[in-house]
């Protein structure tokens, strides 16, 4: 007989536990071990019992559920959580996923939601300890050659272009822009575009462009030995100019199944088989995103015209000089670009101190219609201003070669220093 899936109730109302507890023990296969009164005390016994789940409430005294999710997330991991709550706001909900919660009920749930969502993230949990026991347990992967016996996978010296968007802080309309530039690409240049979400946990690539998420990276992952174009192109999404998606993993928990490694190899794969690959990236310069930047043909940082994005975009170029990131293949993108308002491009470039290559006008209607509706603005309105930006950028980032040839120098020596240690 299998062992029971063994769960840990936090909630500060006795009758809420008392009720979960009478629900589950109808459950042959979930047993209560125990349950807290608090965050602070739901932590102690987790780390006491280390269950296979813990039921989390949010609004309790001493430690509220946020925080004991993040320390459960550290310190238990185990042992993930799966939050209620009665708010079930988008943004909150984002707050408890990235706490490191697993799911997010919102009360009052029915007991059937309760136990479908217990059983759904105690078999993911399983299957993410066997993926890892099999992409770990054989081979390893870092020892792997390269595939042609040529330069190692992911240099930039290889067929395929990469294009890494980045930005320092949320809301700046990164992904909305990199998905909108695959899209022109592949319309202007008639060429193989891929489009990577490495946004691993929270990544919106496919809503944007209102794509079937039944399959993702970690598709790939599990047959990463038996990985081939054919198989790399049946695990990608089919978007719109034929451009092809590599989406993120079907649940957030899932992307710690990816490593640098997988990264690497996948990515030696897709220089081969596309001519332009763009990347959407995470704001946490993790060492998969480092991988990616570091073998990276042009950065695209985007920010737009506020204090907390200007800040987080400064403190993001200083780190580009850590890692001595050529400046020249930086290129600074600022979006929702208003003429009203108090900063201006060359107020922006000054605090930077670093060059604006384009700007991306504010035009809220048109992008929040293309965003609800999944439908690129560039193909539902390419008369408008904001998708000739787009447009434009695609031709800086792919200059025609004497344009590329007569700016060089100039763009080069304006450029020069501005990483510069002072």
């Amino acid at each position: 007989m299998t062992e029971p899936i063994k769960v840990l109730i936090v909630d500060d109302i006795t009758s809420t536990l008392d009720n979960l507890q009478k629900l589950l023990s109808f459950e042959p296969d979930i047993q209560v071990m125990a349950t807290a009164v608090n965050g602070k005390e739901g932590v102690e016994q987790a780390k006491k019992l280390a269950p296979d789940i813990v039921l989390m409430d949010v609004n309790m005294p001493i430690m509220d559920g946020i925080q004991a999710t993040e320390t459960l997330a550290q310190e238990v991991p185990g042992s993930p959580v799966i939050i209620m709550s009665v708010q079930g706001e988008r943004d909150y909900l984002r707050r408890a996923m990235q706490s490191g919660a697993r799911e997010f009920l919102i009360k009052p749930f029915s007991g059937d939601e309760l136990i479908a969502s217990i059983r759904r993230v105690y078999q993911l949990e399983q299957k993410k300890e066997s993926f890892l026991a099999k992409t770990t347990g054989g081979t390893p992967v870092a020892a792997a050659a390269p595939p042609d016996g040529g330069t190692p996978a992911g240099r930039r010296a290889e067929h395929g272009q990469v294009f890494f968007f980045y930005s320092g802080k949320g809301g700046v309309g990164k992904s909305l822009i990199a998905a909108n530039l695959a899209v022109s690409m592949a319309n202007e240049t008639k060429g193989k575009v891929a489009l990577v979400d490495l946004d691993l946990q929270f990544g919106d690539i496919g809503v944007l462009l209102n794509l079937d998420h039944s399959q993702g990276i970690t598709d790939l992952i599990e047959n990463i030995d038996h990985m081939d174009p054919e198989f790399i192109r049946e695990i990608m999404v089919d978007g719109p100019y034929g451009i092809k998606v590599l989406l993120t993993p079907i649940s957030p928990e899932l992307a710690d199944l990816v490593t640098v490694e997988h990264v690497r190899r996948i990515f030696g794969e897709l220089r081969k088989m596309f001519d332009y690959i763009i990347v959407d990236s995470s704001a946490h310069l993790g060492e998969i995103n480092l991988e990616v930047l570091d073998h990276a043909d042009k950065v695209v940082v985007v920010t737009s015209l506020s204090i907390p994005a200007i800040k987080n975009t400064k403190l993001a170029l200083k780190i580009f000089d850590s890692l001595s990131i050529s400046p020249d293949r930086v290129v600074l993108l600022l979006n929702k670009s208003d003429a009203h308002s108090e900063f201006n491009k060359e107020s922006v470039e000054a605090n930077l101190r670093f060059p604006i290559a384009g700007q991306i006008p504010n035009d809220p209607k048109l992008v929040i219609n293309s965003i609800n509706r999944g439908n690129p603005f560039v193909t539902t309105h390419p008369e408008s201003e904001i998708s000739q930006r787009i447009r434009e950028l695609v031709a800086k980032l792919l200059p025609t070669a004497p344009a590329a040839a007569e700016a060089e120098p100039a763009e080069k020596k304006s450029r020069k220093g501005l990483f510069a240690r002072r």
